[in-house]
């Protein structure tokens, strides 16, 4: 995606640039996938101007993931809090819809919608108004880079969902589930998240099945003689931030492909560096996604930037 300018002059923020990349690793296959609309690219009619940006980290197969890269963006945009500015829960609503319709396939007989799924973190920016809601399931991440008059400064917008935390723990039991260390790490069945999109196997209803639809299953705490909730939670954390139009901000959203190889301060500091040295959206993402997979046993990475200024700062 080449240099663009997209902003009305009503617009407390102006879009500066957007791009992604994703890289394989040491990985067989590519199981992220992201997506970048763009305000001139919105179907839906809005009286702001809207930037949407996801990234999805699949695993087992890439299908929840290329599932939601396809649905969620409209989902959530097609809704109507979207119009007015309840963003929360445009995507909170938005996320058990895409379920619906993961389970909708599954009984279709696409099975493999049980044993596949995938985190998720999104963002969707009123330039308008100067406000971000950003939403999150599992281990992918956003940060948010701000420049103040002594420089860059970056804070990690979402939360991980592990199942290892104490809440995380203790919402899986109270749900019916149990965490296991088989693995070594604690997990539910074989994930070692908490929340996803996806893995129905972990979900109502097919948790409440009569049989059990796997060994992974089973591992998470498959009772039939109990009612059971959803194992796996399939509710984001979503925070609000007001921007500011005498600022400039970097959104960075990445899989853990990224953030378990860089540390938050890292990787701000290398997009800076490239954005200043000239380097598109696009290929500031890439430079990203190329350092973290430069090791052995690297996982797929996935970068999504966005460079946004205020319309008070100068950005000549």
């Amino acid at each position: 995606m080449g240099p663009l300018s997209s902003s009305t002059s009503d617009d407390k923020l102006t879009l500066k640039d957007a791009g992604g990349n994703s890289a394989l690793g040491s990985r067989p296959s590519q199981q992220d996938q992201y997506t970048i609309l763009l305000p001139a690219q919105n179907p839906f009619k809005t009286e702001k101007t809207l930037l949407f940006l996801g990234v999805y980290d699949g695993h087992v197969t890439s299908d929840v993931a290329l599932h939601a890269k396809h649905h969620l963006h409209r989902l959530i945009l097609e809704s109507p809090d979207i119009q007015s500015g309840n963003y929360e829960k445009a995507i909170e609503d938005a996320v058990q819809k895409e379920d619906k319709l993961l389970l909708d396939q599954f009984n279709a007989g696409n099975e493999v919608f049980g044993k596949s799924g995938s985190t998720f973190c999104v963002c969707l920016v009123n330039l308008t108004d100067g406000v971000l809601v950003v939403g999150n399931l599992g281990d992918s991440h956003v940060l948010l880079a701000e420049h103040y008059p002594k420089g860059w400064e970056v804070n990690r917008v979402t939360k991980a969902h592990k199942p290892g935390s104490e809440a995380e723990r203790e919402r899986i039991k109270e749900a019916g589930g149990v965490v296991n260390r088989e693995l070594g790490s604690p997990r539910i069945g074989a994930l070692n998240m908490s929340r996803a999109l996806g893995d129905l196997q972990y979900k109502a209803p097919l948790i409440n099945a009569e049989e059990p639809f796997s060994l992974e299953q089973e591992i998470a705490g498959f009772n039939p003689d109990k009612e059971q909730g959803n194992l796996l939670s399939n509710r984001p954390d979503i925070s609000r931030i007001e921007l500011k139009e005498d600022r400039k901000y970097i959104i960075i959203l990445t899989t853990d492909g990224v953030t378990d190889e860089m540390e938050d301060r890292r990787i701000l500091d290398r997009v800076v560096a490239h954005w200043n040295y000239g380097t598109q959206a696009e290929g500031v993402a890439g430079k990203i996604t190329t350092e973290a997979t430069g090791g052995p046993m690297s996982d797929n990475a996935t970068c999504v930037c966005a460079f946004i200024y205020g319309r008070q700062h100068d950005s000549s």
